[in-house]
């Protein structure tokens, strides 16, 4: 397991773009809690929230792993399939700024968020993680990961 820091919260999205693919890759399940902490101030991701809150209060057939558990809150769990650009955009824009993000394969949790705008951590092959962290520092994203890869 890692923890990856960017320098800024766009940062962050940016590598989140990246890793959103090696998720994809590997058939990982997002589940992201539609709510904050903090009022968010960047536009692009206070719209993101506002329109997936709405697709989720919308949505009536909650997935199956909920049902069984009779939760009720609709903003909670929301899962997202990262093979669609719009929810990789979802995941990118509000991972770092709810309250809980997690993506797990199987029984094993690969990511999950800390409470901060700037720093998560990853659990996945060293090889796809320095992917993810190369192609994001290709698109301008200032990122550290610890330890060091």
């Amino acid at each position: 397991m890692r923890y990856v820091s960017a320098a800024t919260p766009h940062d962050m999205e940016i590598f989140l773009s990246e890793i959103a693919a090696e998720f994809s890759r590997v058939g990982a399940q997002v589940y992201i809690d539609l709510y904050t902490d903090e009022s968010i101030i960047d536009e692009q991701a206070r719209q993101a929230l506002q329109q997936l809150s709405e697709i989720a209060t919308r949505n009536q057939e909650k997935p199956h792993r909920w049902r069984l558990i009779k939760r009720h809150d609709p903003l909670m769990g929301v899962e997202l399939d990262l093979t669609r650009n719009e929810h990789v955009a979802y995941f990118s824009r509000l991972a770092h700024r709810v309250i809980n993000t997690e993506v797990w394969h199987a029984d094993r949790q690969l990511f999950g968020t800390i409470e901060s705008y700037v720093r998560v951590w990853v659990d996945l092959p060293d090889e796809a993680l320095q992917r993810a962290l190369a192609a994001a520092r290709t698109n301008g994203a200032s990122l550290t990961a610890e330890p060091q890869l």
